[in-house]
């Protein structure tokens, strides 16, 4: 049997959809006070940028099962490169 690779593409792309869907968000204080709280995570050592530290913070979340979250404070000591954060998570 043969599956077209249109169809193939199709199933691939609705697989991507369905799990992007379920990341956490990013959400601010106010947005939050709607919210249940779960608990915190941490990063520290994250090399790069400020981007980079608040992604691995929204990686965290998703694998506490976060729907949401909200970065606390990210920062990087003196002139390291490497950054350090916390976020409050929500479900």
């Amino acid at each position: 049997m043969k599956i077209k690779l249109p169809a193939v593409a199709a199933v691939a792309l609705f697989a991507l959809s369905s799990f992007t869907a379920m990341a956490a968000t990013e959400v601010d204080a106010q947005q939050a006070q709607n919210l249940n709280p779960i608990g915190d995570v941490s990063v520290s050592g994250v090399r790069g940028s400020i981007d980079d530290a608040t992604r691995h913070l929204a990686r965290k979340a998703d694998e506490m099962g976060a729907t949401h979250y909200r970065v606390i404070g990210v920062e990087n000591p003196g002139d390291s490169s490497l950054w350090s954060g916390s976020a409050e998570i929500y479900r």
